[in-house]
């Protein structure tokens, strides 16, 4: 069974070095790439979803739980970072 393009969000992880945070932004029309190969992604507003701001000590918990958390408000199976 494959999933469906439309069915899949791309995530980013972003790092605001004014707060020392981390965010994850994550969108389902992401679908151009700029000139070095990167995802364009839309502005904030526009995302599917945005998380709040966390910091490094907890990361990797974090990230999971963030994840687990889209997933469920968006009815997606498949969120990738890129």
């Amino acid at each position: 069974m494959s999933i469906s393009a439309a069915n899949r969000a791309k995530a980013r992880l972003i790092y605001n070095k004014n707060k020392e945070t981390f965010c994850i932004v994550v969108a389902f029309n992401v679908t151009e790439r700029t000139e070095s190969g990167a995802w364009k992604f839309p502005p904030r507003p526009k995302c599917d979803f945005v998380s709040g701001d966390f910091v490094y000590e907890s990361l990797e918990d974090d990230v999971k739980r963030i994840t687990n958390y889209a997933k469920d408000l968006l009815r997606t199976d498949v969120i990738e970072f890129v």
